[in-house]
């Protein structure tokens, strides 16, 4: 993916760049602050590095992503979104009777009633995933199905956090490592107030990574954008279908 896209797209930019920008946020701080006044060529191209950072790291902060999605959907007993059409996970039948209705309406695709889910879960379950990502591909304009879209990037940003929580704190701690050796050192112009500041910033980030970026907080995002998704059946046939891809 193009730097362009990476900039222009906002599921990209807020999904993707900017977990990775949280990510790196340590060490382009350190950069900023260590780098005197009268820097020198090294230290330019040192500051380079630091900020072109998050747009390296966006494409393994997204397969990280991707990677994780698996085991959280296994540790909740599936995708939010087979869940909203499995008869044994429902909280009202009627919803996931209203959901099968429109599924066949606007997809085409049969669902199993109660008891023929009951017999063969695997077999449902292989039919709630093939509906639900012809769902996807079928509310993939953005103009038409914003709501859908903004979930969407809020699942991905979520996803991408949690993903990215433990290399993020791993960062922190070495940003403030590397920040008090090379004040040690005398390399870099650091007084005690920066460096008690520098380190604080650290311990605050890994903080937050720790608390925010949860698996309890992925899963409140998949379940908004699951919701979402299938309320999105209920104007599916009501205008011309304008596909219009986008990242998932």
């Amino acid at each position: 993916m193009s730097l362009l896209q990476q900039i222009t797209d906002r599921y990209n930019r807020n999904a993707r760049l900017l977990p990775a920008a949280l990510m790196v946020l340590p060490v382009f701080v350190l950069a900023v602050t260590a780098i005197p006044v009268a820097v020198t060529v090294w230290t330019k191209v040192a500051g380079l590095a630091a900020f072109c950072l998050p747009f390296a790291a966006s494409q393994a902060v997204r397969d990280r992503g991707l990677r994780v999605e698996p085991q959280l959907f296994r540790a909740w007993g599936g995708r939010p979104s087979e869940n909203m059409l499995r008869w044994r996970a429902a909280s009202t039948k009627s919803a996931v009777a209203r959901r099968h209705q429109l599924v066949a309406t606007h997809l085409g695709i049969a669902l199993p009633d109660e008891t023929t889910e009951a017999a063969d879960p695997a077999e449902a379950d292989e039919l709630y995933a093939t509906a639900t990502a012809a769902l996807r591909e079928r509310t993939r304009d953005r103009s038409r199905f914003p709501l859908v879209f903004e979930e969407n990037i809020a699942y991905g940003f979520r996803r991408n956090t949690y993903a990215c929580r433990l290399p993020a704190i791993l960062i922190c701690g070495l940003a403030a490592l590397v920040m008090m050796v090379l004040a040690w050192l005398s390399l870099v112009p650091l007084g005690w107030e920066q460096q008690t500041g520098l380190i604080s910033f650290d311990a605050l980030a890994a903080v937050g990574w720790w608390r925010l970026c949860t698996q309890a907080a992925v899963r409140r995002a998949a379940e908004k954008y699951a919701g979402q998704l299938f309320l999105s059946l209920e104007t599916l046939g009501t205008e011309p279908q304008q596909t219009q891809l986008g990242p998932t």
